[in-house]
């Protein structure tokens, strides 16, 4: 018996701030949130990399990827995802996700956090900068006397954790 060897991928979407004339820089009390998806769910960031793998790979290299691909996890407040790639085509998928600069008439890019042959250890990635990045948050709201971020970080943990292995 033949066993399927995969890749984990932890990545987290960046987006361009839009150019609103009021910025935070008019307003220094103001705490800057994280900025709405373009892909607001699993499947959005699946057919955001399966065009830009169909688009600087072709129909072969979709056809080897897509196959089997799948996006494990994906929050949309935190901006990060876990997707499953074959270890044979992990590399093509990161130069995919290394190439996107816009989807839907916005700016984005990805940044890979971590590759990993196990999810446990992308779920460890995932929580880690998850937490960093609300707790971020969390600091400038206490300046504005705000705090309904725990609530968010309870809530993404507990999320990356129900994964199934």
């Amino acid at each position: 018996m033949v066993r399927f060897k995969n890749r984990y991928i932890c990545f987290e979407l960046l987006q361009e701030p839009f150019s609103d004339h009021t910025s935070s820089l008019d307003h220094p009390n103001s705490v800057q949130q994280p900025v709405p998806a373009i892909a607001t769910s699993a499947k959005g960031i699946y057919n955001l990399l399966r065009e830009s793998i169909k688009q600087n790979f072709g129909d072969l290299g979709a056809g080897h990827v897509l196959t089997g691909m799948q996006v494990k996890y994906f929050n949309k407040r935190t901006q990060m995802g876990i997707v499953k790639v074959p270890r044979d085509h992990c590399n093509m998928v990161l130069a995919a996700m290394v190439v996107i600069t816009h989807a839907t008439k916005c700016q984005c890019s990805i940044r890979v956090r971590h590759v990993s042959g196990t999810i446990k250890k992308c779920q460890q990635s995932a929580i880690r900068t998850a937490r960093e990045l609300i707790i971020s948050w969390y600091e400038q709201q206490q300046l504005v006397g705000d705090s309904t971020l725990p609530h968010m970080l309870k809530e993404s943990q507990a999320q990356i954790s129900a994964l199934e292995l």
